[in-house]
């Protein structure tokens, strides 16, 4: 966003992004709006957002009149507020911390998921997917391939299955194992500069922290030991 914002200057053209809003953490949602605006790039948005809404979050957010207007307050502060302020670039070093997060946690997230011959039976046994795939609830299919397996599911099956049983695992899967393999090799205080000084930063550890805390494991565990083989 960053590189395509500067080419657009360059050339004198008024450029808007068209930003896509999960509702769940697992798929790109922050129920914090204001700042999950103000932790975008700067100089990305300059006084022009566009955004879709996903469709489970419609309703919460736009239902009712008066919840309809405090949502467009916020992003109207939040859009204006990232207009005046100013924000720092993040450093190239910050960068190469990321791409290593977002490598290392891709890794150990497929590793599971794709990689491990146990994971769809035991995703099929633990929680609820096949029901909820019934369910006339999303505005599409559940899956993307009628005759896909996991990689083809639509996001309210896939999500709501795992957030049904409390674990949330689409939300953190990978994350522990990214920052403990960057802490082996960078200072901490590295990690505390990027929380403080990088919103867009901050923005994901306080997600992802705010997942866990809603998460229980004893519950997961219950499911678990009721609906899924020992192996």
């Amino acid at each position: 966003q960053s590189k395509l914002a500067k080419l657009a200057k360059e050339h004198s053209v008024d450029m808007t992004f068209f930003h896509g809003k999960g509702g769940t953490v697992g798929r790109g949602g922050n129920p914090q709006t204001f700042l999950a605006i103000m932790s975008h790039a700067p100089d990305t948005i300059n006084g022009h957002f566009r955004v879709t809404e996903q469709g489970e979050m419609i309703n919460q957010n736009f239902g009712f009149s008066d919840r309809a207007e405090r949502t467009m307050d916020i992003y109207t502060a939040a859009v204006l507020s990232e207009k005046i302020s100013k924000r720092q670039e993040p450093a190239e070093s910050w960068k190469n911390v990321m791409s290593k997060i977002s490598d290392v946690s891709c890794d150990s997230y497929r590793s599971v998921v794709r990689g491990d011959e146990r994971f769809v039976p035991y995703f099929r046994s633990a929680t609820p997917e096949l029901e909820l795939s019934n369910l006339n609830i999303g505005s599409r299919p559940a899956k993307r391939k009628a005759t896909g397996g996991v990689e083809s599911l639509r996001a309210i099956p896939w999500n709501f299955a795992w957030t049904q049983t409390r674990s949330n695992l689409p939300s953190w899967l990978g994350v522990g194992d990214a920052l403990s393999e960057v802490l082996e090799s960078e200072d901490s205080a590295t990690l505390h500069d990027m929380y403080e000084n990088w919103g867009s930063f901050r923005a994901m550890i306080d997600v992802v922290e705010m997942v866990l805390a809603k998460s229980e494991p004893a519950i997961a565990e219950h499911y678990e030991s009721v609906l899924v083989k020992d192996e």
